[in-house]
């Protein structure tokens, strides 16, 4: 409780502490590639962690896959099995997963629609927007789930009014796209004056890049201070 100010009474906002994971990591040469492509597996891999991390649970090394081409010994083997017991991942007719072919624009989209069917609502504001697409026709085999996505508001198209559905993601945006849905937005300050304290990569270096502390955001575990829609950290 403050002191009174000039006869009021002022309380203090109600805070809410959160834990926030990792949920994007680098490579072995120290880079994150925030341009480069976003692989089916590596999709796979931060579906994966949001959601065991709210569920409370251990995703484990799968010893069997229903999916023929990726093998047991997998990084990301555990994951992909983890999402398919609810269904968020769903391979080819041929039984493949393709875990080393880039993801596009449509296969994250319906990914992160059977997501948030499993996580729960994201972000409110976010679900009250529209977002048409002019070249998404309802023969696209992802239509329902691109159109769903943009009744929330959940994904954004580009100025033209266009999809582009078949066009891969990139990392950043991966980033960026999951850290507004859920509510998640980096302490700059803070990060600013801990680097020495976070996980940094070579090739994120300059906080002018456009998705650098969404991709810092999502590469650093941290508690996190909600207040006044503001998010300040604890590491």
């Amino acid at each position: 409780m403050l002191l009174p100010c000039n006869g009021t009474l002022t309380l203090p906002g109600e805070v809410e502490t959160v834990r926030h994971g990792v949920y994007i990591y680098g490579y072995p040469d120290g880079t994150v590639k925030p341009n480069g492509n976003m692989l089916r597996s590596e999709a796979a891999a931060v579906f994966s962690r949001l959601l065991s991390e709210k569920n409370g649970t251990h995703v484990a090394n799968a010893k069997t896959n229903k999916f023929s081409d990726i093998p047991a010994d997998a990084w990301y083997a555990g994951d992909v099995r983890y999402l398919s017991s609810f269904g968020i991942v769903t391979g080819y007719n041929d039984g493949i997963f393709r875990p080393n072919e880039t993801i596009s624009r449509a296969e994250f989209t319906t990914m992160t629609v059977k997501f948030f069917e499993a996580y729960g609502d994201g972000n409110a504001e976010i679900m009250q927007n529209y977002a048409g697409f002019k070249d998404v026709s309802a023969g696209n085999w992802a239509s329902r789930y691109i159109n769903d996505a943009g009744k929330f508001g959940w994904v954004v198209g580009y100025d033209d009014g266009s999809f582009r559905a078949e066009n891969k993601i990139t990392r950043a945006e991966v980033v960026t796209l999951m850290n507004n849905l859920l509510d998640r937005e980096a302490d700059e300050e803070y990060i600013t004056s801990n680097l020495c304290r976070l996980n940094t990569f070579t090739d994120l270096t300059s906080n002018r890049y456009w998705a650098y502390f969404d991709m810092m955001e999502a590469a650093n575990g941290h508690t996190a201070n909600l207040k006044d829609n503001t998010e300040t950290w604890n590491h």
